[in-house]
């Protein structure tokens, strides 16, 4: 008798992309086998996709990504695994089918992230169309893990990723408002503690990287730059050294851009707000939800 398959959830939050978030709850429907349930988290009524919510997809209201993806958790109670995308991700359609496998087949693999084969994020924003090329191209391959094995690593990128929830009480801190800067690698080291991740090649996104939405303040985000990793020392997920690399890269490169060019203006406050909670830690106070009144 075969044993039941894991109950997999799949949650995107969102926020003011209402043209956006439909692509990827289209790939959702299309994938070789559906996940249990799709959860939707927005703050607002804006935030809803432009076409409309699909039937079977359920709507969870908060604000913040970790809040967000908190309450969609808290939406699909007795799952076993949820996988997470942001909004402008384009999924493969055997994801979530190969993320089960890797889950069933090793259950010392607590959590997972995927192979990203073009990244917005860090460079310019991918095209719908190239995103869509760079999904079917890989699907031709024969061995569409390319050769490559599953690999233990101590990160998760929150484009594309999932959990045992399961097998865990650790969730995201909601601590950390709005874009919460790094929620994904604090859930990550808590978890590390506890199981192994591991990047899954055959689990395949584009992450679009789309310069729009309703989260980005640069002062807020400069703040949370130097914030966020100095509260993660304190609360014992980050060690030293792993926060000063994260703060450090962040403050030297806004410095630097901030000296001319294009990106100088919100460069220079980003960097105003690293020096507010360069200050805030100098004094004692741990405050990432701070950004709220900046």
């Amino acid at each position: 008798m075969t044993e039941p398959r894991l109950q997999v959830a799949v949650v995107i939050a969102t926020a003011g992309r209402p043209d956006v978030v439909g692509d990827v709850l289209a790939d959702l429907a299309a994938q070789t086998v559906a996940p249990d349930h799709v959860v939707l988290s927005v703050p607002d009524e804006r935030s809803l996709p432009t076409g409309g919510v699909p039937d079977g997809v359920l709507v969870t209201r908060a604000s913040g990504v970790a809040a967000q993806r908190n309450a969609g958790m808290r939406a699909v109670p007795g799952v076993d695994v949820v996988l997470f995308f942001d909004d402008d991700s384009r999924v493969r359609a055997d994801f979530v089918e190969n993320a089960l496998a890797v889950f069933e087949s090793d259950p010392s693999v607590l959590a997972l992230s995927a192979r990203v084969l073009l990244d917005g994020a860090v460079g310019p924003a991918v095209t719908v169309d190239d995103a869509l090329r760079a999904l079917a191209e890989s699907a031709r391959d024969p061995d569409p893990a390319g050769g490559q094995p599953v690999a233990d690593r101590k990160t998760l990128y929150g484009c594309g990723f999932g959990y045992r929830v399961g097998a865990t009480a650790e969730r995201f801190d909601e601590r950390l408002p709005l874009y919460s800067w790094l929620e994904d690698h604090d859930l990550a080291r808590r978890l590390l503690k506890q199981g192994r991740l591991v990047t899954a090649p055959q689990c395949v996104i584009v992450h679009r990287g789309v310069k729009s939405g309703g989260r980005t303040a640069h002062v807020r985000l400069g703040y949370s730059q130097v914030m966020n990793p100095s509260w993660f020392v304190r609360k014992g997920s980050f060690p030293l050294p792993l926060a000063a690399d994260e703060i450090g890269r962040r403050v030297v490169k806004n410095a630097v851009l901030s000296l001319g060019g294009p990106e100088a203006a919100w460069r220079r406050q980003r960097l105003r707000g690293n020096a507010l909670a360069a200050l805030d830690v100098l004094r004692g106070r741990f405050t990432p939800e701070r950004i709220l009144q900046l």
